[in-house]
Order: C-alpha cells, then structure tokens, then sequence
C-alpha cells in the first residue's frame, strides 16, 4: 500500500508540473491565414505560435512555380517570427513552409499558402501607403489581436487553474496516507 501511495504522489507530482513546461509551440495564426486572399500590398509575413520559439527557427516563401521570394529578414521575438519580403508580394499564389524549435527544444515543421490579389499601384503611391500603414493598425486587426490576448489569458488561467487542483489534491493524499500509516502503526 505505501508503494501505491508513492507512486501516486510521483505521477501527480509530474502531472501538476506546469503543461507549458513540456508543451511544443504550435502554430496559432498566420497573417496572413492559410488560404486567404490577401487584397493589399504585402511584404511581411508574421507566424503567431503559442508558445516560445529559439533562434534557427525559419521560413521560406516560394511561388506555385517553385520560385524563392527573397526574404530582406526573418525576426524571431519569443512565440512570433515575421518575415520581412525585399519587395513588396506580386500579385500571385504563395506557398509559406517554416520551421520551428520550440522552447523544449522540438523541432516543428509546417506549411500554408495563400493569395495576394492587391489593385494594381503606381510606384510612388504603393510608397505612400507603405509609410502609412507601418504606423497604423486597422480594427479588423485591433479586434483580432484582442480576441487572441482574451483567449490566450483564459488558456494561462486554465493552466493555472488544473495546477492548483493538481496541488491541492497531492496535499490531501499525502496527508490522508500519513494519517492511514501513523494509524496502521499504532
């Protein structure tokens, strides 16, 4: 019976250990989202995981013809890594594959495409729009970016939430298997 109660304590010992500590990062969202049809200009590519990402992480953007659009940067920060296009997307169908080393040290591999199907610009006024948008977020994005944060706050809350109770319930069979020995002894 003591090795019962032992090997109970261990598992939820384990088990209570916080979920992210042993959790890979998946992909959360992509902007733009798989499938989509992008109609604006398009140069960055940003991949949102749900957990932390390391250094080595990457992305490659291709065209359905297999031709490699030329990256200007790759930026990692934490559990986001952006791709910054030399050019502006051309009208066209774009393949994105990426790979990841998660915060446990897994690699994660994945892939998703999409569509850029923006108005055709004059040079100079595709220039003027760049320098607007880099400083102002759109409310379809402020709506999205805030349904993101509530959902990802309840997910840490849960998390904590079955950690406590893990916890609390560890406490009280190891107290109830203290009380049953001392009483087993006696």
């Amino acid at each position: 019976m003591k090795r019962f109660f032992i090997a109970l304590i261990a598992f939820l010992f384990v088990t209570s250990i916080s979920n992210n500590a042993f959790a890979h990062s998946h992909l959360e969202s992509s902007n733009p989202a798989d499938g989509a049809v992008v109609t604006e200009a398009l140069n960055e590519i940003v991949l949102d995981f749900d957990g932390g990402i390391e250094q080595g992480s990457f992305l490659e953007v291709t065209t359905t013809d297999g031709q490699a659009v030329e990256l200007q940067d790759t930026l990692i920060d934490e559990d986001k890594l952006t791709a910054v296009a030399a050019e502006t997307l051309a009208n066209g169908e774009y393949q994105v594959t990426w790979s990841v080393i998660s915060a446990d040290g897994h690699s994660l591999d994945g892939e998703f495409s999409f569509t850029v199907d923006a108005p055709e610009m004059v040079e100079e006024d595709q220039e003027e729009v760049t320098e607007e948008d880099n400083g102002t977020e759109t409310s379809e994005q402020s709506v999205d970016n805030e349904e993101l944060d509530s959902t990802k706050t309840s997910d840490e809350k849960e998390s904590s939430s079955l950690t406590i109770v893990f916890v609390v319930l560890a406490i009280v069979l190891v107290a109830g298997g203290l009380i049953y020995f001392t009483k087993r002894k006696k």
